[in-house]
């Protein structure tokens, strides 16, 4: 078993003003899931994005719109969303206080800029 104490998480700065922690990921001992917290100020977020396979986004405080195909919705914390695979989508913290989700995918993931060029982002490692 191993424990990952919220306390020794280490922040990564990522581009739009966000900061993602990996809490479980192949390089942090899990082999079929990667899970990662992310944060973003208001008026941040992250670039349009695609993944090879589905991911899920728990918000846990704040609002933030998720664009999926071009569409935005707004979530509000405690609400889920399910990106299917190979779906271009990005989140915009639109609320005026920093937004906190969590990011469940399987683990090995592969992340792609909307240009189809590969991202390997250190926090999801």
């Amino acid at each position: 078993m191993i424990i990952r104490r919220y306390a020794d998480l280490n922040h990564i700065p990522t581009p739009g003003s966000n900061a993602s922690a990996a809490i479980a990921t192949p390089s942090h001992g899990a082999t079929a899931l990667s899970i990662v917290r992310q944060r973003v100020q208001p008026g941040g977020g992250n670039p349009p994005h695609t993944h090879d396979q589905e991911e899920a986004m728990t918000l846990l405080s704040g609002t933030v719109t998720l664009t999926v195909a071009g569409e935005g919705v707004a979530l509000a914390a405690g609400d889920t969303a399910i990106v299917p695979a190979n779906t271009p989508h990005q989140i915009s913290n639109t609320g005026s206080e920093p937004a906190e989700w969590m990011l469940v995918a399987p683990g090995g993931v592969r992340f792609f800029h909307t240009s189809g060029e590969e991202a390997f982002p250190e926090w999801a490692k």
